[in-house]
């Protein structure tokens, strides 16, 4: 089984980042990028990146990307499946098998909502979910997306979060039962169509 393939049961200079505006876009899935062994506060998961080109432009003329953050499972809990299950119109069987590679350039509408941490000035604009979109209306990619820059981003956060946790020397505690709370931070929340 790829690792990509789940059985139901992110150079150049830096730029001050300009968050998408709130509201339903027409996008594109450019990417989804697989990280084990993330650190996260419910221990070591594997994570899946979701990258996805926005119709909407940015003053330079580029497409707003946005990305999405799931646990690596399609138990009927998790957000991945949520997610998934909105987007295709149809739950996932028991037992079968679902390649994610096979939604790479499939559009969709992406609904977007913005939220203020406490405490904090930044708003955070983060993807909420995803919906069919007709074949008629679906966008071609940019060309503008660089995947490797994104894979060496997501590796450097991810030894820098992993040098900061503690060694694990007993058991970690099992997490808990009620789903997170996804305002801890939208856009990264983590979780326990044609595709």
């Amino acid at each position: 089984m790829s690792e990509l393939t789940l059985t139901a049961g992110g150079g150049g200079a830096v730029t001050e980042y300009t968050p998408p505006p709130v509201g339903e876009h027409k996008a594109i899935l450019v990417d989804i990028i697989l990280s084990k062994g993330e650190q996260t506060k419910f221990g070591v998961k594997d994570l899946l990146f979701f990258y996805f080109e926005l119709e909407a432009k940015m003053e330079d003329g580029r497409p707003f990307l946005v990305r999405k953050k799931f646990t690596n499972s399609l138990n009927e809990k998790s957000n991945l499946y949520k997610f998934l299950t909105k987007w295709r119109g149809k739950p996932f069987e028991p037992g079968e098998e679902f390649n994610l590679r096979s939604m790479l350039g499939v559009c969709c509408v992406l609904e977007l909502e913005e939220f203020r941490p406490e405490g904090e000035d930044k708003v955070v604009v983060y993807v909420d979910r995803a919906r069919k979109l007709a074949k008629k209306d679906w966008i071609k990619p940019s060309g503008e997306y660089d995947g490797d820059k994104a894979r060496e981003r997501i590796e450097a956060k991810k030894e820098e979060n992993n040098s900061a946790q503690p060694a694990v020397t007993t058991a970690p505690k099992p997490a808990p039962k009620a789903d997170p709370d996804p305002f801890t931070d939208p856009g990264e929340v983590e979780d326990d169509v044609p595709f």
